[in-house]
């Protein structure tokens, strides 16, 4: 269904956003993406390993974020990700577009005559 592909794609580039914006801050591994999304969104934002990971594998693809694997304890490693000069940039952009497309959409909102309280 072309709905479900267009969903996934605006969901796969919310997840990017997000993704920069917290490796900006600092390196992470995959765990801790997932807790510090839920986190920092104040437990708006709920997303799965599983689901994280394609979405990460192409911001590596893609240039945008290195990945290193460090030895935890003897038989563990952990994959941290790490964000590239050309990801800082990326991730100006989809600020920017994220702000506009918010604006316009809460524009419209507001001239439908929609408000909160008709709820």
């Amino acid at each position: 269904m072309a709905g479900d592909s267009t969903q996934n794609s605006f969901r796969r580039g919310i997840m990017s956003l997000v993704l920069l914006t917290l490796l900006k801050q600092e390196d992470m591994y995959g765990y801790q993406l997932v807790q510090e999304t839920a986190r920092q969104s104040g437990g708006r934002i709920i997303t799965q390993e599983g689901s994280l990971y394609p979405v990460l594998y192409k911001l590596v693809d893609q240039g945008l974020i290195s990945d290193r694997r460090v030895q935890v304890g003897k038989r563990m490693t952990r994959v941290y990700y790490h964000l590239e000069p050309a990801g800082e940039q990326r991730q100006k952009e989809l600020v920017r577009e994220y702000e506009e497309i918010t604006q316009g959409i809460s524009q419209i909102i507001k001239g439908s005559g929609y408000h909160e309280d008709a709820k």
